[in-house]
Formats: structure tokens, sequence, C-alpha cells
């Protein structure tokens, strides 16, 4: 048997305002949370999985009101360990000892989606005796991760944290970065000390290196971290890429929604249940719409995810951009990203907003932008408090 620990915990600063009201694990992920695809994806692939533990902190009572009702069709028993404060994510999975202790187990970064065999990791773990076997992968630029270095026998030898110098980036640029999956046994609770704030990656992994115990777990596949609303943006993209070739027209289309028919869906699109779309629209293409919003009559939109409840109005343009549950936009209110919108904002009609990769727009939830609450701004990147 084997069980499993999700970090769930954290602030997902680096996604604020729209992480002010939802944590980062209940993000949708083409309009499902992101937990809830990571779990299904476990349990459909570990055979013998028999405890998810998912240890939480921010917002747990968002991530547990949607977990007591989901568990409920599931056939693994899910367990939510609510930390009192932030421990780490040494010190979060020291937290579960008496939940996962006499088992190995899986440990998952919650705001990473990656695709390899989890079946295949247990073997190669247990090939080599590992104590610790850390998931890696290469990726264009090593510069925001930490890197993994191991001989051709897969033993970790070195760990680099960030090479973000060109010198750095030249020695450890061909070397595969830490994925965020881990799979471990048992014996690590000895090396956790309890109750206290413990990084893994940074106090307990470097000790095993050091035993001659952790191993490195290469694959390749699709890997995205979505700690950014740039990363969070292109995760949705990668998974309608591939969900899309299951679906004949190459768009994921709920049979509740409602669409004229004078309005474009440009393939890829991803529409939920109960969505409402006028005619003359163009829509698409990787334009991710949520459950029940309503979209009026001539509005353009690409490169989005819509939050649930979003109202958009006539003739309005949105592109780039991810707006929160209840967000309403004003006819003819021009959006051009990267932009970023916490729930229940309210663009007024007019209003034109332009953001740029260093000047990102950001909007706090509850919010209301009219033409002349735009004069009033004078600092950036664009920020409305």
């Amino acid at each position: 048997m084997v069980n499993a620990i999700i970090l769930a915990g954290g602030f997902g600063t680096r996604l604020r305002p729209l992480s002010c009201t939802i944590p980062k694990p209940m993000f949708p992920i083409l309009n499902r949370p992101l937990l809830s695809y990571i779990i299904s994806r476990m349990i459909k692939e570990i055979h013998g999985l028999e405890k998810i533990v998912i240890a939480v902190n921010y917002r747990a009572n968002d991530i547990k009101a949607y977990m007591d009702e989901w568990q409920k069709i599931l056939n693994v028993d899910i367990i939510i360990n609510e930390e009192r404060r932030p421990l780490g994510t040494g010190g979060a999975v020291r937290y579960s000892k008496n939940i996962l202790d006499g088992e190995q187990f899986f440990m998952l970064n919650g705001d990473v989606l990656s695709f390899f065999s989890y079946q295949d990791m247990i073997r190669f773990h247990e090939s080599k005796e590992s104590m610790a076997t850390i998931s890696a992968i290469h990726v264009k630029d090593v510069s925001r991760y930490g890197v993994v270095v191991a001989n051709d026998n897969g033993l970790i030898t070195e760990f680099y944290e960030k090479p973000n110098t060109p010198e750095l980036k030249e020695k450890y640029g061909i070397r595969p970065i830490n994925a965020g999956t881990y799979l471990l046994e048992p014996e690590i609770f000895d090396i956790i000390p309890p109750h206290k704030k413990v990084s893994i990656e940074k106090e307990v992994f470097p000790r095993l290196v050091m035993k001659r115990k952790a191993f490195k777990y290469e694959y390749e596949g699709l890997w995205k971290d979505l700690g950014l609303p740039e990363d969070y943006l292109e995760g949705n993209f990668m998974i309608l890429d591939l969900e899309q070739e299951n679906h004949e027209d190459g768009s994921i289309m709920s049979e509740t929604a409602v669409i004229c028919e004078s309005t474009d869906i440009i393939p890829p699109v991803c529409i939920a249940d109960g969505v409402k779309i006028g005619k003359d629209c163009e829509i698409g293409p990787y334009a991710i719409i949520g459950e029940d919003c309503e979209i009026g009559d001539g509005v353009k939109m690409k490169e989005l995810v819509l939050f649930d409840n979003c109202l958009i109005d006539n003739f309005a343009s949105i592109e780039h951009a991810i707006l929160g549950a209840n967000v309403k936009i004003g006819k003819w209110a021009r959006i051009h990203g990267p932009g970023i919108f916490g729930s229940n904002v309210c663009v007024s009609k007019n209003v034109t907003l332009m953001g740029s990769k260093e000047h990102p727009i950001k909007v706090c939830p509850w919010k209301t932008i009219t033409r002349e609450s735009l004069e009033a701004i004078v600092s950036n990147p664009m920020f409305f408090h």
C-alpha cells in the first residue's frame, strides 16, 4: 500500500489579488479545482492508494467544504490536516506523521501540474532502496527552480537553488530541476524535528544526500508550476491542448451552454455548464469560461480564464487575463493583459485597461473601476486598492 500528502497550505502571494478570496489549490483548471485534478490522476494511476492527506492552513475551510462533498464519491480516504501555523514543506509532513507513518508515501506540491507514471516512479524507488526519490524534469529556464545533480545511477550528489547568473546558468542549465513530487519512506520522519517550521528541500534532502539515500527520478512529459499568473494561464492552456484531442471539433462544450448561431467559436475553448453567449461574438482561441457566465452581444475574448458567474456586457473586449468569480465588465470596456482581477470586481463601461509584462493589471476584490478612478492612479504596476 501507499499513501500521499498534498501540500495545500500556502498563501498564494504571487497570485494575489485573486488568491485573496480563494486558496491556490482551488483555482480552476478547465473549470474544475486544481486539487481535484491532482487527486483524480493519483486515484486512477496509483495501485493500492489508501489515504490522501491534504495539509492546509490558509483558507482551510474553503478546501474542507469542497472535499467533504467531493470525497463522498471517492474510494480513497481524504484527510484534511490543518496546521495551526505555517510549518513549511517539511514541517507539514512531520505534522502528518500519525496519519502517514508505517507506509511509503508520495508528497506533492498542490500548485504543480505534472504528468508521469506514478507506478514507474514506485518501481524505480524500490529498485534503488531509496529513502527519498525526487522527480525531476528539464525546463528551458532553470533560474526559478532548484536544480538536481545526480550520477549515472540516479544517486543525487548536489542540489543548487535558483542558478540565476550567466555563469551558474551555463553550469546548471543542462541539469533537470526538482519537479515537486517525492516518494518517501516513513523513516524520513526521524530526521524532521516536530513542531517546527522546516523546509524539506533545504534542510532534509541535503542530509539524505550526505547519507546517499536520495535518488533522482527523471521523466519527460508535461509539467507546469502554477505559482505565477502567467504560469496559471499557460497551465490551463496546456491542459486544454491535451484535452481537446478527445473532442472532434477541438472544443470542450457543455450541453447546457446556450450560444447564438452567429457567434464564432475559435478552438480550442472550454465552456462550462449554464454559460450564455450572445450574438456576433468572437470567442477563442484559448478561452476558458466558468459556470453560469453570461456574455453579451459582440464580445471578443481570447487567451483568458473566467471563473464562475462572470458577466461580460455587450461589445467588451478581453485578452490575456484571469477574471475571478462574479466579475462584471461593462459595455465597450477593453482589457488587454496581462491582467488578474479579484472576485466581484466591476469594470465600468468604456474603460480601457492596458497591461504589460513589466506592469500587469491587478485589481483587488470588490473594487469598481471607472474612467474617473483611472485618473487617480499614479503608481505602477497598475494595482487598484
